[in-house]
């Protein structure tokens, strides 16, 4: 997959992409926030059979299928964070998913990919809504999943169990429904 906006490029992950994405899912606030990435990747070629995957991937259009996709700048095509979308298994939605280096952060570059993810998702399927679910402790994330015109649905707490990568105990639910137009 490749998208083109006016700041960003969406595509696929490469090899290539393995140093950035050791680094960026090492800083502060993605290892707090999504310690998955970081663990049992003790090196940047630790992500080659993670990247590896999703290039046998990148032809296909089914958005519930879990893909993650570079966030990338047009003029380095430099790895600066990554968006992605799948099933997500506890709730049997399709979700959203991305994080951004903090070295681009408040650039509008998150908000533009996530954007054009949306578009794309729509474009490719006939699913009526896509949802965000972002830890309550989670401002930012939860100020830009409204700037990209995602609804909070509710606070959650699960019950006797805790959310999976989830420093709190509940979390918000937010969905964008398919535009009529």
């Amino acid at each position: 997959m490749r998208i083109e906006t006016n700041h960003v490029i969406i595509r696929d992950f490469e090899r290539k992409d393995a140093e950035n994405l050791y680094k960026i899912v090492r800083e502060k606030n993605i290892l707090r926030f999504m310690p998955d990435w970081a663990e049992d990747s003790d090196s940047p070629q630790s992500y080659f059979e993670y990247i590896d995957w999703h290039q046998s991937k990148k032809n296909s259009t089914n958005i519930y299928e879990n893909k993650r996709y570079v966030i990338a700048l047009p003029d380095t095509d430099e790895m600066i964070g990554m968006v992605g979308m799948g099933l997500e298994d506890t709730l049997n939605e399709v979700e959203v998913a991305y994080f951004m280096s903090e070295k681009y952060q408040r650039k509008g570059y998150t908000e533009e990919a996530v954007n054009a993810l949306v578009n794309w998702c729509f474009s490719m399927s006939e699913i009526k809504y896509l949802i965000l679910t972002i830890d309550c402790a989670n401002t930012p994330s939860c100020n830009l999943a409204k700037k990209c015109g995602f609804e909070l649905f509710e606070k959650r707490t699960p019950i006797e169990h805790k959310q999976p990568n989830m420093e709190s105990d509940s979390y918000f639910y937010y969905r964008k429904y398919r535009s009529l137009l």
